[in-house]
């Protein structure tokens, strides 16, 4: 019996305490540099082979210095005459011009071959031209002071593999498209490069006084957005950097780098000074790029009017996200100058730390009752459920809110108000709240971190959306799980998620592999409207003729056609209605008690709209 109670009172407990770290935010920054491999001894190699080349180029051009002075600033004798001549050096003549290209030729192919290697092991992808290499460490960024310091504070000593191939490419002012998985350190890959160049700039006369907006950072939410904000005053920090988040009315001025949504910046495009913007930063690209009801509020309009008013001469833009869609690529190819693309992992692949389920339920109520097993029988909490619409995600904590014993759980929507939001993720933060179910917008922007469980109570209705979906869990190298339900009438959509999740290494019913694939404008179709499914509701709704009462039963018994011996074509050809002397009909929606016909007479009822035919039938 104790044993019993216990059980029920610790049930799906399955937590270990964690290290006392600053915040979660730092617990993930500090777990990030596991996502990276680094070959053994690369780094010292790396350092010797780039020290050598370096040093033979400087050889080189002071070589060339001396014989140019040496024939007054005039070629008189070509080099291959002076190599003739010369004598070799007994060190093996590296002073021989001709024997140090051959030696700098040998050491550009080692560099080139570890950094393949480089690239191989951490699965950086990389198209367009002149790529910079990958870096291995902060030390060679040149990074002031007070920056290497915020690092250090928070756990941050290794690059991840978006990092190291990213910031190079911003720091040459390169277009950039980059994809990477959620929880890989998107944000610290272009916060350091924005950091650096408004360093550069206010060494200039015409940056000192602070009063131009050198970078815009775009976000889909502004609960993202406040999480970017953050992220810049992290690692700005005792540096001339002024971040703002953009959240009132006004415009902030004097700032370097402001932080925003599309929908907010775009009223108020036409007060600000765009002419000196240095970076166009657009985080989860492919949620902005998505065409949606409502042609004038969705992301895309917003960010077209964003992107044409910041065309300055010196605008670079960088587009991040989790996903890399076709649609993107074509219109950064189109519209992005000389851009370089960066994708870590293989091209719209689920994240590799999540376990990853496809459960067939059959019905809405199937899913439902999966759910509710779910959460009362192997639930690790905190966990986060995905619902298409704001109506299904109350219905569904309605559902929920009967389990014995009680789970806390919450849902959150735009159409409650920013103090009740924050009030919800502080409660999921500290454990308060065990489930958050929300819809995949709010999900996306939310700050979560330490997510076991994800659940997609309604099917993703594109892979762009399965991936962001499941990328809240199993962040910065941590384990996850996903569990994604499908009925009978989702199978039509199936076949993409199936694909997905099975190039992940995870099985999946075979059919749905060999479904028939969505055309280009079905798939376009299903984002701009999700499928139209019934309500949730764990108790099913009763009959009709239960609601009305023991006494609707007896007159619908005594109504039907057998009882009464009539054909029902004979009644349905009689247009008038006799009624017997004070036995008034029920007619459909009046609130009233039907009245029940008397023993020697019965009523033949028939359905025509809301308006009932009778006639009464003599014995």
């Amino acid at each position: 019996m104790r044993d019993d109670i216990f059980k029920r009172l610790t049930f799906g407990i399955k937590r270990t305490q964690r290290q006392t770290v600053k915040n979660d935010e730092e617990a993930d920054e500090a777990a990030a540099h596991r996502l990276s491999v680094l070959p053994e001894n690369i780094k010292e190699e790396l350092k010797k082979l780039k020290k050598k080349l370096k040093g033979e180029k400087v050889q080189q051009e002071n070589s060339s210095t001396e014989s140019k002075e040496d024939d007054g600033g005039v070629k008189i004798f070509s080099e291959r005459g002076k190599i003739a001549n010369a004598k070799p050096s007994a060190s093996g003549d590296h002073s021989d011009p001709e024997n140090a290209d051959t030696d700098s030729d040998e050491v550009k192919k080692k560099i080139a071959a570890m950094i393949n290697q480089l690239r191989r092991l951490n699965r950086i992808y990389t198209w367009g031209d002149d790529i910079p290499d990958p870096f291995i460490g902060f030390f060679e960024l040149d990074l002031p002071e007070a920056l290497l310091s915020s690092l250090k504070e928070f756990g941050i000593e290794t690059p991840t593999p978006i990092q190291m191939q990213a910031i190079p490419l911003m720091t040459e002012h390169r277009d950039v498209l980059a994809s990477a998985p959620t929880g890989s350190g998107k944000t610290l890959a272009f916060a350091i490069p924005i950091i650096l160049d408004v360093l550069r700039l206010k060494k200039l006369d015409k940056y000192k006084d602070g009063t131009k907006l050198l970078a815009i950072v775009l976000e889909p939410t502004r609960e993202l957005a406040s999480q970017t904000y953050r992220q810049f005053l992290k690692f700005s920090q005792d540096l001339p950097v002024k971040a703002a988040l953009f959240e009132s009315e006004e415009v902030p001025k004097n700032v370097d780098v402001l932080v925003s949504t599309p929908n907010r910046l775009t009223h108020h495009l036409k007060d600000m000074k765009l002419k000196f913007l240095r970076w166009l930063i657009v985080d989860e690209s492919d949620r902005l790029f998505e065409v949606v009801e409502g042609q004038d509020r969705c992301f895309r309009s917003q960010l077209a009017a964003v992107y044409k008013a910041c065309d300055g001469k010196f605008t670079h833009r960088a587009f991040f996200s989790a996903t890399f869609s076709y649609e993107v690529e074509e219109w950064c190819k189109e519209n992005l100058n000389n851009v370089a693309m960066v994708c870590i992992g293989e091209r719209n692949s689920a994240n590799a730390n999540v376990d990853q389920e496809l459960v067939f339920a059959g019905s809405e109520h199937g899913k439902l009752l999966a759910v509710r097993t779910l959460l009362q029988t192997q639930f690790d909490p905190p966990a986060l459920i995905f619902v298409q619409s704001k109506e299904r995600a109350r219905e569904l904590l309605s559902a929920l809110s009967s389990l014995t014993p009680p789970i806390p759980a919450a849902f959150i929507s735009s159409e409650k108000s920013q103090t009740e939001r924050d009030h919800i993720i502080e409660s999921f933060r500290s454990g308060r709240l065990w489930v958050l179910i929300c819809t995949e917008l709010m999900g996306r922007g939310l700050d979560l971190r330490n997510v076991n469980l994800v659940i997609n109570f309604d099917l993703p209705t594109s892979i762009v959306s399965y991936i962001h979906r499941i990328g809240r869990t199993g962040r910065a190298g941590r384990k996850g799980r996903a569990i994604t339900y499908f009925t009978e009438a989702d199978t039509k959509y199936l076949r993409s998620i199936a694909t997905v999740i099975h190039q992940a290494g995870f099985e999946v019913p075979e059919y749905t592999l060999s479904l028939k694939p969505l055309s280009r404008n079905q798939k376009k179709e299903l984002i701009r409207r999700a499928p139209k499914r019934k309500h949730i509701a764990f108790i099913k709704k009763k009959k009709k003729a239960e609601k009305e009462g023991p006494a609707a039963k007896r007159a619908k018994t005594d109504q039907s056609p057998s009882s009464s011996g009539v054909k029902s074509g004979d009644v349905s050809r009689k247009k008038s209605i006799k009624v017997k002397k004070g036995k008034l009909p029920h007619k459909a929606g009046n609130a009233e008690t039907p009245r029940t016909p008397s023993a020697s007479s019965k009523i033949k009822l028939k359905k025509k709209g809301n308006i009932g035919k009778i006639k009464k039938v003599n014995k």
